[in-house]
C-alpha cells in the first residue's frame, strides 16, 4: 500500500510506501528523483495529522503550516494563496555529518478542494499499515 501527492501541474509526485513500525519510505519523483526512509518514531501519525490539519480549513490560510521528521531526513510546509493555490515545500536529506551528505529541496502544486482527499488518503494509508 501507498499514498502519493501529484502536481496539479507537472510530473511531480511524492509518494509514501514501505510502511513499517516506526519507518516510513518517502519518494520524490519528477524533474528530479530523491528517496528517503524516514523515522517516525516520536510521531507516527505525524504526516496524516498534518494533512488533517490542512483540510480543516474552511477557506485558505495565510501562515506556513509545517511538520519535520524526529531525524530531520523529511521536512514539507503548506502556503495558500487567496485563490487557493496549495503549495507543499519539502525537503529530503539523508547521511547527516557524513562527508556526502545530501538534500533536495522542490515543491509541488495542489487546489485546496483536494485537501480533504489527500488527508483521507494519507489516514487511510498509515492506519491500514499498522493494523
Amino acid at each position: 500500500m501507498e499514498f502519493s501527492i501529484v502536481s496539479s501541474i507537472s510530473n511531480n509526485s511524492l509518494r509514501f510506501s514501505s510502511l513499517e513500525p516506526e519507518y516510513v519510505t518517502v519518494d520524490l519523483s519528477g524533474v528530479v528523483s530523491a528517496s528517503v526512509r524516514v523515522c517516525t518514531y516520536t510521531d507516527e501519525n505525524g504526516i496524516s495529522n498534518w494533512l488533517n490539519k490542512l483540510a480543516s480549513f474552511s477557506k485558505p490560510w495565510k501562515s506556513v503550516i509545517e511538520w519535520q521528521s524526529l531525524e530531520s531526513q523529511f521536512s514539507i510546509s503548506a502556503t495558500c494563496s487567496s485563490l487557493g493555490e496549495v503549495r507543499l515545500s519539502f525537503q529530503l536529506s539523508d547521511m547527516h555529518g557524513h562527508p556526502e551528505e545530501w538534500h533536495v529541496t522542490s515543491s509541488i502544486l495542489t487546489d485546496f478542494g483536494q485537501l480533504p482527499v489527500l488527508a483521507k488518503q494519507a489516514e487511510r494509508f498509515f492506519n491500514h499499515a499498522r493494523t
